[in-house]
């Protein structure tokens, strides 16, 4: 593994590196789960591997990318037949959040692809072998950093913001992300149903299932019950809660059926999983 680290800079407080570094990984290697105090981007420049947060498991190939962002859990595992070999860039500063913001790489989607790759490749690894440490290739590799962030920002990752019409982006993931959103704020419903979402977003209720499943790797349903799972854990960790009540809290009318998910999710039943927590 080679791995430069950054001195703080009085010059650089906008965006700012903190590392960078390149490994080839062995076949199930993995790092994590872990917790950054800045962004950390990942670019596959071969092989394959697993990217997983708290919610969504992704796959990723050559030219694809994940980003991990600040106090987001992650884990990531290379194959076991193709381990992936991978260039990382860290960063952080006031502008870092807006910027990916805008380019349309945020919590709910952190993942996509590397514009014109095989094009774009030499810039990558350009900017993983300059030197971190002299005036001149510093200044050279913030503005690198910067050039990096466009190739970032293709079709696939544009958000929808002020400064961009709706018909430059791509729609999948705007559909996408504020199908996600709608999850996140009515899980808790009892009587949130996922035809809801299509209604919402006044689309097609076929086509935003197909849009959701590929761009995630999940059906909405899958989604929702694993957000639910999730937030339900959340509960059962940090409150007092009967089973019943954090069923309801977290959007099952019926505590058989919530125990029973709960239980094939996570392999125990949510009494035990709240009695197995309090022994830690």
């Amino acid at each position: 593994m080679d791995e430069d680290f950054f001195r703080k800079s009085d010059m650089y407080h906008d965006l700012y590196y903190v590392t960078k570094g390149r490994e080839r990984c062995t076949p199930k290697h993995s790092y994590g789960p872990m917790i950054r105090e800045y962004f950390l981007l990942h670019i596959v420049l071969d092989g394959k591997g697993a990217f997983h947060t708290k919610n969504s498991k992704y796959l990723l190939e050559p030219g694809q990318f994940f980003m991990i962002f600040p106090g987001e859990q992650t884990f990531y595992e290379a194959d076991e037949e193709n381990p992936w070999e991978y260039i990382w860039f860290g960063f952080s500063g006031k502008v870092a959040k807006k910027i990916l913001s805008t380019i349309g790489i945020t919590p709910e989607m952190p993942i996509g692809s590397i514009q014109s790759f095989h094009e774009s490749k030499y810039v990558i690894e350009e900017m993983s072998s300059m030197d971190p440490f002299t005036v001149i290739s510093r200044l050279k590799l913030q503005g690198k950093l910067y050039e990096l962030f466009s190739l970032l920002a293709n079709d696939d990752h544009v958000r929808l913001n002020e400064e961009k019409p709706f018909d430059k982006v791509n729609k999948r993931l705007v559909y996408t992300e504020n199908a996600i959103k709608i999850i996140r704020e009515k899980y808790s419903d009892t009587d949130f149903l996922i035809r809801d979402i299509s209604k919402e977003l006044s689309l097609n209720e076929s086509y935003l299932a197909s849009v959701f499943k590929q761009t995630t790797g999940k059906t909405l349903h899958e989604y929702l019950m694993a957000y639910r799972i999730q937030k339900s854990r959340d509960y059962l960790e940090t409150t007092d809660s009967g089973i019943a009540e954090v069923a309801e809290k977290v959007g099952y009318k019926n505590p058989l059926s919530y125990t029973r998910i709960f239980k094939k999710t996570m392999g125990m039943t949510p009494k035990e999983y709240k009695k197995a927590r309090k022994q830690r």
